[in-house]
């Protein structure tokens, strides 16, 4: 396919780049796709990015100019990333992709320069999490919260509006970009790597002394608490990649049969992924990149049910989907994972997840900007 992006002038608007996850994984492949593509981002904890090669440059906000310390908790510049996003001046540009699962796809453009948002999740602290954001201010803060949130609520609509096209990382949440913004948008699933991500051939698909697996930030959304907890009580034997706040909880939920393994590289996640006998996802996952990995890879996902999990899973053949979000549902999940009579096949789990492939997202991307006219 010709790409006739290449003579268009292009901006891609990502929230804020201080660590990698889904989202920045998603905002490299863009840059692979659009190599003379101009990178902006609310904030960021380092001046460029090197992606295969080639290094760019991140235009910054005045948030950036914030001291260090006082970025570290997001919660301190929530007011400002409306006005932040607003800040830039993007009229130079053809065609802006925002990269969203905040205010970036607040960007105010030109009538005659194309925004298309490639939506990660509608805000999730302000729509689906607002009130469990309000329980846990502290007291005396409350009432504080409640103004904030409704303002970002108001804030977050109206960023919405101006964009010209939603692209949906998955179907659970297209539906949420029309629940809460009422915008329609199309699906265009995240990209794996399934040159790279890919099963040992010298592997045994029978793994019954392999440790279970979860992979992610380590946040309160990612529910693995009730991971750490159903292993250590079930002394069944566990790997924790990736960090966040919620480590030091975990550490004391866990116990010997549970090891942390921090952030780890490519080639150590592709093997951990090979040796382990199921990754564990049980919270809801707009689409859910690291059971997509696990499947290229050959292992098989017990997953809670809600959200992408459902769209990637299909339950008894490439994993476990269970529709409690709670230990119990996790435990019971297990339960039937580890009663079955043969093991997941590796060429099923291997197959589900082509689709997804990081050509299909190339071309997918590519034919939209192609396609745009404003």
């Amino acid at each position: 396919m010709s790409n006739k992006g290449d003579s268009k002038k292009i901006a891609i608007v990502h929230d804020e780049l201080t660590r990698r996850g889904g989202a920045e994984a998603v905002c490299e492949e863009m840059l692979r796709i659009f190599p003379e593509a101009d990178l902006y981002a609310l904030y960021t904890g380092r001046p460029e990015i090197e992606v295969d090669g080639k290094v760019h440059q991140i235009h910054t906000s005045f948030l950036q100019k914030l001291p260090a310390w006082f970025r570290r908790h997001p919660s301190r510049v929530l007011a400002w990333l409306p006005q932040a996003a607003e800040q830039f001046d993007l009229s130079g540009y053809d065609v802006v992709i925002s990269s969203a699962s905040a205010f970036a796809k607040g960007v105010i453009t030109r009538v005659n320069v194309a925004h298309i948002c490639y939506c990660h999740t509608p805000t999730r602290y302000v729509w689906d999490a607002t009130h469990d954001v309000v329980r846990e201010s502290r007291w005396g803060t409350v009432w504080l919260a409640r103004i904030v949130l409704h303002y970002l609520r108001l804030a977050d609509f109206t960023a919405a509006q101006r964009v010209n096209v939603f692209v949906a990382n998955s179907e659970y949440t297209r539906q949420r970009i029309w629940q809460y913004y009422r915008r329609d948008s199309r699906v265009i699933w995240p990209p794996i790597d399934t040159a790279f991500f890919h099963p040992d051939p010298q592997a045994l698909e029978n793994k019954e002394l392999a440790p279970f697996l979860i992979v992610g930030r380590l946040n309160k959304s990612k529910y693995f608490e009730q991971a750490v907890t159903v292993c250590n009580k079930l002394n069944l034997p566990l790997t924790v990649v990736g960090e966040g706040p919620m480590k030091r909880r975990l550490i004391r939920l866990s116990g010997t049969a549970t090891k942390f393994r921090g952030v780890v590289n490519r080639q150590e996640l592709r093997l951990i992924y090979r040796q382990a006998r199921a990754v564990l996802q049980p919270g809801a996952e707009d689409f859910g990149i690291s059971s997509a990995e696990a499947l290229a890879c050959g292992t098989p996902v017990i997953a809670y049910s809600r959200g992408g999990a459902s769209e990637i899973i299909e339950d008894g053949a490439t994993g476990v989907l269970y529709g409690e979000c709670h230990e119990e549902g996790l435990a019971e999940a297990m339960r039937v994972f580890i009663a079955r009579d043969r093991p997941f096949r590796v060429k099923d789990m291997r197959e589900s997840v082509e689709k997804y492939n990081r050509r299909n997202f190339r071309e997918a991307m590519q034919k939209l900007v192609n396609d745009i006219v404003i």
